[in-house]
């Protein structure tokens, strides 16, 4: 179910001024055409006016794409300009793209060319850095004396269930594309081949499927937070041979590693049960996230994580 994050009816009508690959994006989105209606306005072809079209369809909001366009001609500037002066909310394709997905569009329209936004101004200023860094730590000694004495009942299941190490450490690509080791209970058998965690995967053990249901071998990563290779929040650390895959199979995903990745994030809580076909979606919620940061956000996240913990996944 395609999930809102701002303010819009169902029933009202959106005008479409100019198509575009994300509006493309948008109209596939699960329930989107079904839940509500849209009509098209060509800047280029249409001899009605947007007036015309606001009185006919009763329509609240427009959405316009202008990145195909060598300008804007004045009489649509002036009727665009009209129209929100009487209330009709008016986005930027973009725009509407992140507010009704929480997401950051990513097109790629071949396999050497991206439709260029303003991704590429996104990212922390140091103060948010320094800020960031300040909370991490405050909520980590926080949490500390409940996480070890679960990590310990962790490890307890760990050894009686499964020989091997009760911790598992592998290397993960972080802030500034720099590897770390991350922490992690152990929760597979000692021998597997290191792919992606399926689901109903056999390698992993009873108690393991267990613990990563409930995201307590995630806990030992606290102390990489402490470290300094993780925050609290941000995108989820991947490992160098699917980084390197990934942005070979979109430029973009080196962007993630504009900021530390984290032990929960925007990501997760949106796409909990996430396989590797959600890549392109998951890097949008990343780059929405690092565009968007605020400690309010970060909150919302840690509220949100808490609810798919408690809900083991279904959310």
């Amino acid at each position: 179910m395609m999930k809102n994050y701002f303010n819009l009816s169902n029933n009202e009508r959106y005008l479409f001024i100019n198509v575009s690959s994300i509006s493309e994006k948008i109209f596939t989105e699960e329930n989107f055409s079904k839940s509500r209606k849209s009509v098209f306005f060509s800047s280029d072809k249409d001899h009605r006016t947007i007036s015309e079209y606001i009185k006919k369809f009763n329509v609240k909001t427009i959405v316009i794409e202008t990145s195909d366009l060598n300008y804007l001609p004045e009489k649509l500037t002036g009727e665009i300009v009209e129209a929100k002066l009487k209330g009709v909310k008016v986005f930027e394709i973009h725009e509407f793209y992140e507010k009704i997905n929480g997401r950051i569009p990513l097109v790629k329209l071949n396999s050497h060319e991206y439709l260029a936004d303003d991704v590429f101004s996104i990212g922390l200023d140091q103060f948010d850095f320094v800020f960031k860094r300040i909370v991490d730590v405050l909520i980590s000694l926080i949490l500390l004396p409940f996480a070890l004495l679960i990590i310990l009942l962790g490890c307890i299941l760990v050894f009686i269930s499964s020989p091997g190490n009760v911790f598992f450490t592998q290397e993960r690509v972080g802030k500034n594309s720099k590897t770390f080791k991350i922490y992690k209970l152990r929760t597979m058998t000692k021998k597997h081949n290191g792919s992606y965690t399926k689901d109903k995967d056999d390698r992993l053990f009873p108690v393991g499927k267990f613990l990563r249901k409930t995201k307590i071998d995630e806990l030992p990563q606290l102390f990489n937070v402490l470290s300094g290779d993780m925050s609290i929040i941000g995108p989820r650390p991947e490992r160098p041979k699917y980084v390197k895959e990934s942005i070979d199979e979109n430029s973009y995903f080196d962007l993630r590693h504009l900021v530390k990745p984290g032990v929960t994030g925007w990501a997760q809580v949106n796409l909990p049960k996430a396989t590797p076909k959600d890549n392109l979606e998951k890097l949008e919620y990343d780059l929405f996230y690092i565009k968007n940061y605020s400690l309010v956000l970060d909150f919302k996240i840690l509220l949100r994580t808490i609810s798919v913990v408690l809900t083991l996944n279904s959310n």
